[in-house]
């Protein structure tokens, strides 16, 4: 029997599946500020409460407009996400996916 390395796994607040914690990218509220906003953390190691979401703009917004990034940080609705949808716009793609986007499958119904 041979052992394998566990690799941490966190899971992702927009679309819910869960991941390694490399592939995902780490958000935390930014207390120093005069009122709070959610910043994203490269380093993974600022303090406070955590909240991880896949490196895709589908994700982030998942989670704003769900406010299941609100409920994860326990912050109130009204934080800021200026900085967060900044940093996903300089480096995530731009390409929204939903079903019917992708190849080879038809628009689904909703009848």
């Amino acid at each position: 029997m041979t052992s394998s390395a566990s690799v941490p796994v966190r899971t992702c607040v927009g679309c819910r599946a869960r991941d390694p914690r490399s592939s995902l990218v780490r958000l935390v509220v930014d207390r120093t500020a005069a009122a709070p906003a959610v910043i994203v953390d490269p380093h993974t190691s600022a303090p406070g409460r955590g909240a991880w979401v896949h490196p895709q703009p589908h994700c982030l917004d998942h989670a704003i407009t769900r406010r299941a990034l609100a409920r994860a940080l326990r912050v109130p609705t009204t934080v800021g996400y200026a900085a967060v949808v900044e940093w996903f716009d300089q480096n995530t793609t731009h390409e929204r996916w939903s079903s019917n986007k992708r190849a080879g499958q038809k628009p689904m119904g909703t009848r």
